[in-house]
């Protein structure tokens, strides 16, 4: 058991079993962190206060290193510099650097894999950086997998092909296990497994006051509820994370099937082929990418379906075989493979890039002129270089058989998340006009989603251009959640762009 004594900075230096620690991370270690208060107060560089804290594993413009350290996913927020990155690899040490952040009135933002859309993992001031609290083991007794919280997706994957499990994840092994849960995650399971955050057991997270908590349905049961879908950067830094996990497949059906005929039709087909499907069927359906070069040569909009089938190839070829029965695919590949080879083809690399998304919830089937209006759009892209696409990712199923309020992510009646999205380039970049055509061309494509009948937004996939952010994140839950930071937060230390 956990104790919630505090692991304040005080606390820390105060105890002999702590500078017993200390001294293990090295021979001045302690000493030189025993030493910070007195030379805080003489007025040193808080800075080298906070790097001896850290037993010297903060990073500084112009130190080895911080060029990557400082580099963010999504290259729109490369131009935000931190002050420092402060690499932390135990609770203590995320508690000690809270204390000091607080105490010198220091912003500061958390980060695991740092592909926050909105760039909220990253800050001008200080990045507290989890990765190297990435250690992950599996109980064979129990089935359950013990992630820490500066994991990758991919290290989790490797944890989990060597126990022969699975859960609910996504494509990208770069993306950090936290932000991932914490959000709700999705991926191709969920429409049998549920939302990541659902096969959550517990968790462990260092709060405002420097304590160290537990969270299960038992123990700090509210933030626990809390931290099931409410994003990260709210009620403190999640340290570690325990998953109920399942066997994974013996046999799955991996695909990548592009149509550039009839596609109109097709995509009729497919979605409701796909609706109809199931929930052993996960998919990614992709209206786009759509280039000015395609527009201008009048080429149709491509369709592109994505995505893994618990069974057979057969079975899957029989799901698909009224959209075929349309239109031939210009390009099909479909595979039988074990589950986590199959995950390697379905994999999406993640590389740093430019980009903006923009999300809602369907509740319903995409209609012929919800379909037909979008292609319309689509066909007249004319933004930048890069590309603009309209994709959906297939929900329901699992998702959708627990309550709204059952956890925080309350997202609990769609078929599909949508996304509008639009990419560009380094040379874009010297092209202003062209970037402000790209992104009135995606808003205007959002209120056309909003309008026919897109609901909410996902919290993983953080839009900074959202003004009722909150509402759209967590609808009927935003109370509940206001109320826990409130009894957790009270002075509001974690705060982003879109924090509660």
């Amino acid at each position: 058991m956990i104790s919630h004594k505090s692991l304040s900075r005080r606390h820390f230096l105060a105890g002999s079993t702590a500078v017993a620690g200390m001294a293990a991370l090295g021979p001045s270690w302690a000493g030189d962190a025993l030493a910070d208060t007195a030379e805080a107060s003489s007025g040193s560089d808080r800075w080298e206060v906070l790097r001896r804290l850290t037993g010297d594993r903060l990073v500084r413009p112009g130190d080895v290193g911080y060029e990557k350290a400082a580099l963010p996913n999504n290259l729109h927020f490369r131009d935000v510099r931190p002050q420092g990155v402060a690499y932390c690899s135990t609770p203590q040490m995320v508690a000690d650097v809270l204390n000091w952040a607080r105490d010198e009135d220091i912003p500061f933002a958390i980060r695991g894999g740092g592909h926050s859309y909105s760039g909220y993992s990253l800050s001008h001031d200080l990045v507290i950086d989890m990765r190297e609290m990435r250690a992950i083991s599996h109980d064979a007794t129990t089935g359950q997998v013990r992630v820490e919280a500066g994991a990758l997706n991919g290290q989790l994957y490797s944890a989990l092909n060597k126990a022969g499990r699975m859960i609910t994840h996504g494509r990208c092994p770069s993306v950090g296990a936290a932000g991932y849960l914490l959000g709700g995650g999705i991926g191709f399971n969920m429409r049998r497994l549920g939302m990541a955050s659902d096969a959550l057991k517990n968790s462990e997270i260092v709060t405002a006051d420097g304590k160290l908590r537990r969270l299960s349905a038992d123990e700090n049961a509210d933030l626990f509820w809390a931290t099931r879908g409410g994003a990260g950067g709210n009620y403190g830094v999640s340290t570690a994370f325990t998953l109920n996990t399942v066997p994974m497949d013996e046999r799955l059906t991996v695909f990548r099937v592009v149509w550039r005929e009839k596609t109109l039709e097709v995509a009729r087909a497919l979605f409701a082929a796909v609706d109809a499907a199931p929930v052993e069927l996960g998919t990614r359906i992709a209206l786009g990418g759509v280039t000015p070069q395609l527009g201008a040569r009048g080429r149709q909009v491509p369709v592109t379906l994505l995505g893994q089938y618990a069974g057979s190839r057969e079975e899957l070829l029989e799901i698909l075989a009224p959209v075929v029965a349309i239109a031939s695919p210009e390009f099909i590949d479909v595979q039988e493979k074990t589950y986590w080879s199959g995950q390697t083809f379905l994999s999406e690399p993640g590389e740093p890039a430019f980009f903006r998304e923009r999300s809602s919830f369907i509740t319903t089937p995409a209609d012929a002129d919800h379909l037909g209006e979008a292609f319309e759009k689509l066909q007249h892209w004319s933004g930048t270089g890069a590309e603009g696409n309209y994709f959906f990712f297939q929900t329901g199923g699992r998702i959708n058989e627990l309550a709204p309020e059952d956890t925080a992510f309350v997202h609990r009646d769609s078929r599909f998340l949508s996304v509008v999205g639009i990419s560009w380039s380094e040379d874009d970049l010297a092209l202003p006009e062209r970037l402000r055509a790209a992104r009135d061309w995606q808003d205007d494509f959002y209120g056309f989603m909003s309008a026919r009948g897109g609901k909410g937004a996902f919290q993983n996939f953080p839009d900074a251009s959202l003004v009722d952010w909150r509402e759209r994140y967590y609808g009927a839950n935003l109370d509940k959640l206001m109320q826990v930071k409130a009894k957790y937060d009270p002075n509001n230390l974690f705060r982003h762009g879109q924090s509660l």
